[in-house]
């Protein structure tokens, strides 16, 4: 089973399946997170990348994908995690 199929059903990816789903190592998935390039979650010490964003992205969904600004999606996380659940990076 790959990323993609585990991420069926799920609100958001480890780093570790957002790598796997992007064809990149972790550590540039972190380094996007840090520069803001990649909206994530911090659920305690770590992080989530939204798997509706890897699906846009990664054009999983078959669909090309469309110009988001990235606060917008940052907005659209928090509302969609439940209150203290989770913190915007």
């Amino acid at each position: 089973m790959n990323a993609t199929e585990r991420l069926h059903g799920r609100w958001f990816a480890t780093i570790t399946e957002a790598a796997e789903v992007l064809h990149v190592d972790p550590r540039t998935v972190r380094r996007a997170i840090d520069r803001g390039e990649l909206p994530a979650v911090r659920v305690g010490q770590q992080l989530r990348v939204p798997v509706a964003w890897l699906r846009e992205r990664a054009m999983l969904d078959g669909s090309p994908p469309t110009p988001v600004a990235l606060h917008a999606v940052q907005e659209e996380t928090a509302e969609a995690a439940p209150c203290g659940a989770a913190s915007a990076v």
